[in-house]
């Protein structure tokens, strides 16, 4: 994924991350190494499962 080699050309600052409870069955990962990161900010949609995280990225 685009963002692992952002991350680690450290050209990212923050990450915004929609996440669902929903179970695909396969272990999908969205790192492919460790990410040095600082929840920010979560938020719940009205009438949704769904969350948004802000991360911010440590240096």
């Amino acid at each position: 994924m685009l963002w692992n080699a952002l991350l680690a050309d450290g050209l990212v600052d923050e990450l915004h991350l929609m996440v669902s409870p929903t179970t695909l069955g396969a272990e999908i990962r969205a790192f492919t190494a460790a990410a040095n990161l600082r929840l920010f900010e979560c938020r719940r949609f009205d009438d949704s499962a769904n969350l948004q995280l802000r991360d911010i990225v440590r240096r």
